[in-house]
């Protein structure tokens, strides 16, 4: 017994410093690689230590660490302490798999540093309460009313989305917003949801800075599925627009593109709650759209997300976006306040 512990001691000796090095040199290449194909491909969610703001720095860190990689592979070569192939195979996998999570990791970091730093403050609101539901009413400065409004309905299942920069914009562009706080009723029956739309809808043009004559409804993700349904059931609204809404729970699964703008993290939350809720279906949106005949009606999406054609609605596809386009995204951004303030000024 003890010469086979002998021996296998011996063994381990002669290859534990070939497999450190390959297991090493794995690790930095898969890095490297990793990196190069997330600049070119415009992935925020794998662009780690730096991101897309940057990358000429980043292609040279990954290309340093590429070099590094072949430099040690000549090393490891001149060593000539082939591996068994099983272990060798175990090895490179050890490598790649820990480089790709640190990879995912940093830049879920990263993304989340990035987001808490850059999110200006909102445009100064006066906070409304309308029964158990509490809502800011936002005014343009500067400017005599009425004013053509917006009832704005964030995703109700999503906490954290950063609608400052959506609000700000429309604003600027003429428009009062009244932004509902679905979040902190913690409710997903669908009735009780679309009766708190009316209320919102209701006191808009009830109020005397507003133009009762020019409500509409913009929602995020879930909520953009909530307000279509809203605009079905009330032909008095100007306009309706929904930034990337749901539709259906059986999107396609998530690919690359995803990570575009969200960190695989982000990603993986936003479609699991979309998956899993009973609103989905509830509020079947699509079925809503057709029944939408009497304004505009319009969807943002990614590029590669979306219906190709659904009657009268126009669809408002973002470059450079993805299937889960949050409400930050800065052409999303865009094309939403420009199609709001063409229907509504």
């Amino acid at each position: 017994m003890a010469d086979v512990w002998h021996r296998v001691l011996m063994q381990v000796a002669l290859v534990w410093r070939p497999m450190l090095i390959q297991a090493a040199l794995t690790f930095v290449a898969t890095l490297g690689a990793f990196q190069v194909a997330a600049l070119h491909n415009g992935l925020e969610g794998l662009a780690w230590p730096v991101g897309l703001r940057h990358k000429r720095f980043g292609y040279f860190l990954a290309g340093l660490l590429l070099v590094i990689a072949l430099l040690g592979g000549v090393l490891l070569a001149l060593l000539n302490v082939p591996l068994p192939p099983l272990l060798s195979v175990t090895v490179f996998l050890a490598g790649s798999g820990l480089a790709l999570s640190l990879l995912v990791v940093g830049a879920a970091l990263r993304l989340l540093w990035r987001k808490k730093q850059q999110q200006p403050p909102p445009p100064w609101g006066r906070p409304i309460q309308l029964g158990p539901l509490r809502a800011t009413f936002y005014q343009p400065a500067g400017r005599r009313g009425p004013f053509p409004a917006l009832c704005l309905l964030p995703d109700p299942t999503a906490s954290g989305d950063n609608l400052s920069l959506l609000v700000r914009a429309l604003v600027e562009g003429g428009i009062a917003v009244l932004a509902l706080d679905l979040q902190s009723l913690n409710i997903t029956d669908r009735l009780t949801l679309q009766g708190l739309v009316s209320v919102g809808v209701s006191h808009l043009a009830q109020r005397p800075e507003t133009d009762a004559e020019r409500v509409g409804l913009v929602g995020i993700g879930l909520g953009g599925d909530l307000v279509l349904r809203g605009a079905a059931m009330d032909p008095g609204m100007a306009a309706t627009l929904a930034i990337e809404p749901v539709l259906s729970s059986d999107r396609p699964g998530l690919g690359l593109e995803t990570l575009r703008d969200l960190s695989w993290f982000e990603a993986q939350r936003r479609a699991h709650r979309w998956r899993h809720s009973a609103l989905v279906k509830g509020l079947d949106a699509p079925t809503a759209i057709r029944r939408i005949i009497s304004h505009p009606v319009a969807i943002v999406v990614g590029c590669a997300s979306g219906p190709d054609t659904a009657g009268s609605l126009e669809i408002l596809r973002v470059d450079g976006g993805c299937p889960l386009t949050p409400a930050a995204h800065t052409e999303a951004l865009k094309r939403a306040a420009e199609w709001l303030m063409e229907h509504l000024t």
